[in-house]
Protein backbone atom coordinates (compact mmCIF):
# COMPACT_ATOMS: atom_id res chain seq x y z
CA UNK A 1 0.00 0.00 0.00
CA UNK A 2 3.06 1.96 0.62
CA UNK A 3 4.04 1.70 -3.08
CA UNK A 4 0.89 3.18 -4.47
CA UNK A 5 0.83 6.51 -1.71
CA UNK A 6 4.29 7.08 -3.08
CA UNK A 7 3.45 6.85 -6.87
CA UNK A 8 0.25 8.67 -6.13
CA UNK A 9 2.13 11.40 -4.35
CA UNK A 10 4.73 11.49 -7.18
CA UNK A 11 2.12 12.18 -9.88
CA UNK A 12 0.58 14.81 -7.90
CA UNK A 13 3.80 16.59 -7.45
CA UNK A 14 3.95 16.06 -11.09
CA UNK A 15 0.61 17.44 -12.14
CA UNK A 16 1.23 20.61 -9.60
CA UNK A 17 4.67 21.24 -11.48
CA UNK A 18 2.96 21.06 -15.17
CA UNK A 19 0.19 23.32 -13.52
CA UNK A 20 2.50 26.06 -12.25
CA UNK A 21 4.92 26.12 -15.42
CA UNK A 22 1.26 26.27 -17.39
CA UNK A 23 0.93 29.56 -15.19
CA UNK A 24 4.50 31.69 -16.17
CA UNK A 25 4.92 34.18 -18.12
CA UNK A 26 6.06 33.28 -21.90
CA UNK A 27 9.45 34.81 -21.93
CA UNK A 28 10.11 33.58 -25.66
CA UNK A 29 10.96 35.63 -29.05
CA UNK A 30 12.49 32.87 -30.60
CA UNK A 31 10.16 30.98 -33.91
CA UNK A 32 7.09 29.80 -32.60
CA UNK A 33 5.77 26.35 -33.53
CA UNK A 34 3.58 26.53 -36.23
CA UNK A 35 0.92 23.15 -37.08
CA UNK A 36 0.74 23.40 -40.99
CA UNK A 37 -2.91 22.75 -42.08
CA UNK A 38 -4.25 23.69 -38.75
CA UNK A 39 -3.09 26.97 -37.11
CA UNK A 40 -4.48 29.75 -38.64
CA UNK A 41 -3.47 33.03 -39.73
CA UNK A 42 -4.72 36.07 -37.23
CA UNK A 43 -5.07 38.52 -39.99
CA UNK A 44 -6.75 36.73 -42.90
CA UNK A 45 -8.16 33.52 -41.13
CA UNK A 46 -6.56 31.05 -43.44
CA UNK A 47 -5.07 28.10 -42.43
CA UNK A 48 -1.37 27.91 -42.58
CA UNK A 49 -0.25 25.64 -45.22
CA UNK A 50 2.88 26.52 -46.84
CA UNK A 51 6.03 27.19 -44.77
CA UNK A 52 8.28 28.41 -46.97
CA UNK A 53 5.50 31.80 -46.67
CA UNK A 54 5.21 31.22 -43.20
CA UNK A 55 5.51 34.42 -40.88
CA UNK A 56 5.42 35.33 -37.14
CA UNK A 57 5.75 38.45 -35.26
CA UNK A 58 6.77 37.84 -31.37
CA UNK A 59 4.46 40.67 -28.96
CA UNK A 60 4.32 41.62 -25.59
CA UNK A 61 0.87 40.38 -24.58
CA UNK A 62 -1.42 39.56 -21.20
CA UNK A 63 0.89 37.11 -19.96
CA UNK A 64 4.49 37.73 -21.57
CA UNK A 65 5.72 37.18 -25.02
CA UNK A 66 2.68 35.83 -27.64
CA UNK A 67 3.47 34.62 -31.24
CA UNK A 68 1.11 35.87 -34.05
CA UNK A 69 1.11 33.65 -36.68
CA UNK A 70 0.40 34.73 -41.00
CA UNK A 71 0.68 32.68 -43.90
CA UNK A 72 2.25 35.22 -45.93
CA UNK A 73 4.29 38.69 -45.55
CA UNK A 74 1.24 40.40 -46.82
CA UNK A 75 -0.96 39.77 -43.79
CA UNK A 76 1.74 40.20 -41.34
CA UNK A 77 2.43 43.38 -42.91
CA UNK A 78 -1.37 44.25 -43.04
CA UNK A 79 -1.73 43.58 -39.26
CA UNK A 80 0.91 45.25 -37.92
CA UNK A 81 0.02 48.50 -39.79
CA UNK A 82 -3.73 48.36 -38.16
CA UNK A 83 -1.97 47.90 -34.64
CA UNK A 84 0.51 50.34 -34.13
CA UNK A 85 -0.40 49.74 -30.96
CA UNK A 86 1.20 46.34 -30.10
CA UNK A 87 5.14 46.20 -28.48
CA UNK A 88 7.17 44.11 -30.93
CA UNK A 89 9.56 42.02 -29.93
CA UNK A 90 11.19 39.96 -32.42
CA UNK A 91 9.94 39.39 -36.24
CA UNK A 92 10.32 35.86 -38.26
CA UNK A 93 9.96 34.08 -41.51
CA UNK A 94 10.84 30.86 -43.20
CA UNK A 95 13.95 30.67 -45.74
CA UNK A 96 12.47 29.44 -48.99
CA UNK A 97 14.76 26.95 -50.02
CA UNK A 98 15.58 25.57 -46.11
CA UNK A 99 12.34 26.33 -44.69
CA UNK A 100 14.24 27.08 -41.53
CA UNK A 101 12.87 29.82 -39.55
CA UNK A 102 15.20 33.28 -39.95
CA UNK A 103 14.88 36.50 -37.90
CA UNK A 104 13.74 39.24 -39.92
CA UNK A 105 15.64 41.72 -39.42
CA UNK A 106 18.76 39.88 -41.14
CA UNK A 107 16.71 38.42 -43.82
CA UNK A 108 16.96 39.02 -47.76
CA UNK A 109 13.78 39.29 -49.73
CA UNK A 110 12.94 38.67 -53.23
CA UNK A 111 9.59 40.57 -54.61
CA UNK A 112 8.84 39.08 -58.05
CA UNK A 113 5.03 39.15 -59.46
CA UNK A 114 6.30 35.80 -61.14
CA UNK A 115 6.36 34.56 -57.18
CA UNK A 116 2.86 32.81 -56.23
CA UNK A 117 2.60 33.08 -52.68
CA UNK A 118 -0.38 32.84 -50.50
CA UNK A 119 -1.88 36.61 -50.22
CA UNK A 120 -0.04 37.67 -52.93
CA UNK A 121 2.34 39.30 -51.47
CA UNK A 122 4.99 38.24 -53.74
CA UNK A 123 7.90 37.81 -51.52
CA UNK A 124 10.12 35.25 -50.00
CA UNK A 125 12.94 35.22 -47.53
CA UNK A 126 16.40 33.76 -47.70
CA UNK A 127 19.13 33.19 -45.52
CA UNK A 128 21.87 35.15 -47.38
CA UNK A 129 22.10 38.08 -50.32
CA UNK A 130 23.56 35.55 -52.31
CA UNK A 131 20.45 32.77 -52.20
CA UNK A 132 18.50 35.87 -52.83
CA UNK A 133 20.13 36.87 -55.94
CA UNK A 134 20.34 33.76 -57.11
CA UNK A 135 16.85 32.69 -56.72
CA UNK A 136 15.24 36.47 -57.78
CA UNK A 137 17.58 36.40 -61.50
CA UNK A 138 15.45 33.82 -63.84
CA UNK A 139 12.01 35.53 -62.09
CA UNK A 140 12.98 39.24 -62.73
CA UNK A 141 13.17 40.04 -58.58
CA UNK A 142 14.46 43.08 -56.75
CA UNK A 143 16.53 41.64 -53.89
CA UNK A 144 15.97 43.71 -50.49
CA UNK A 145 16.48 43.46 -47.07
CA UNK A 146 13.98 44.14 -44.19
CA UNK A 147 14.04 48.03 -43.90
CA UNK A 148 14.15 48.28 -47.70
CA UNK A 149 11.11 45.84 -48.22
CA UNK A 150 9.23 47.33 -44.95
CA UNK A 151 9.11 50.64 -46.67
CA UNK A 152 8.52 49.85 -49.96
CA UNK A 153 5.45 47.01 -48.87
CA UNK A 154 2.58 48.17 -51.34
CA UNK A 155 -0.84 46.69 -49.62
Amino acid sequence: MSILRGIGFGFTCLLMGLALLGCRGNTQDGPPSIRYGDSVCIECGMIISDERFATSTVIVGDRGNEPLLFDDFNCQMIFEAKHDELTIVNRWCHDHATHEWLPMASAWFVKSDQLRTPMASHVAAFGTRDQAEAFAEPIEGAVMDFDTLWIARDF
